[in-house]
């Protein structure tokens, strides 16, 4: 069970402080392709919007640059993004109800350019038709510093390096005044991008909203850091913290710092049972007492803690909702073992 959530949550935390641009230097073997992809300052909500560097206009009318009283959405994605390609439909609907008030550009980077072509043609995995047919938008390929280096791109460096982003797909959006006014994952931007066009975004607000998100994350990044340290006491102090803040209402996070305290394949050399406790219990709260894999959690939290008849309890819900999971193996033998050990108890 160590792989199901705490590889996620190390791999989620690392990527929040890594850029792309590292990666992508670290690719190319060369300082002078890391210095050359390295933004000069941080791009941040009311900025102004980078340049375009177009390498291919793959699809719909090539855009010279943002223009006034115009918004534009500028998406990365790329071939091998399962993500991206499921969340393709989403941006055309988009593109449909907003027609010429708004244009949806696609961005492809991190990727071989020769791979666009072909998933444009041919059948693309989840939609059972061709990219063209799915991206009802503007596509494009972004201009690469180094031919040979797909990773080393000059949007991928001045757009998604620049804001810290480390994964796709990724939305901006640009609006009337060219300005940053959002950035995210799009399956989040449809009341954004309405208020945007509709002259209703607070910039200033939604600048100290994402300010507040990056602060948050950093200080996510550096439980699990600390934690993969063995730097327990300090972890747990700034974990009670996160999980009455930040995590309070992300309920796959507050399941991962439980579950990392109570991992039987590798528990810790200190346990915060009252930490994993409240996490645990609050991951519940937020998924309804219905996910079998966080109940799963929070019985093995109150085993850890002596509660026999607790943990059986919780353990015989998640049995009720595992069925046809992943987990249902898994739960029913932990089940099993607490039952075996509620019953000794009572002897």
């Amino acid at each position: 069970m160590m792989t199901r959530w705490t590889h996620w949550a190390v791999a989620m935390s690392t990527a929040m402080l890594t850029s792309a641009a590292g990666i992508a230097a670290q690719d190319a073997g060369t300082a002078e392709a890391a210095a050359a992809k390295k933004p000069e300052k941080r791009l941040g909500i009311g900025a102004p919007a980078p340049a375009l560097s177009i390498g291919e206009w793959v699809k719909g009318d090539p855009v010279d640059g943002f223009e006034s009283d115009h918004v534009y959405v500028v998406e990365f994605w790329a071939t091998w993004c399962g993500p991206c390609i499921a969340g393709m439909p989403h941006l055309t609907d988009l593109q449909a109800e907003y027609g010429d008030k708004v244009t949806i550009l696609g961005v492809n980077i991190w990727d071989d350019p020769e791979k666009v072509q072909p998933f444009m043609e041919n059948p693309v995995a989840m939609h059972d038709k061709p990219g063209d047919e799915v991206m009802g938008y503007t596509v494009a390929i972004e201009e690469k510093h180094d031919e040979g280096n797909v990773r080393n791109g000059k949007m991928a460096a001045a757009w998604m390096d620049a804001a810290g982003r480390s994964g796709i797909p990724t939305a901006f959006i640009v609006d009337q005044q060219q300005r940053i006014a959002w950035i995210g994952h799009p399956m989040s931007m449809d009341k954004p991008l309405a208020k945007v066009v509709a002259g209703e975004w607070d910039i200033q607000q939604a600048a100290a909203d994402h300010a507040a998100q990056l602060a948050a994350a950093a200080e996510i990044s550096r439980y699990f850091e600390l934690f993969e340290a063995s730097k327990f006491d300090a972890a747990y102090q700034l974990g009670h913290k996160l999980v009455a803040g930040p995590m309070a209402n992300s309920a796959g996070r507050l399941n991962t710092v439980a579950w990392m305290i109570v991992d039987p394949d590798a528990t810790p050399a200190k346990q915060d049972l009252k930490l994993a406790l409240a996490a645990a219990k609050r991951a519940s709260e937020l998924t309804d007492d219905e996910d079998p894999a966080i109940l799963d959690t929070l019985a093995k939290v109150h085993f850890d803690m002596g509660n026999t008849a607790e943990a059986v309890k919780t353990q015989s819900l998640a049995a009720k909702f595992a069925p046809g999971t992943q987990f249902e193996k898994e739960v029913a033998e932990r089940l099993a073992e607490y039952k075996k050990a509620a019953e000794k108890a009572d002897q």
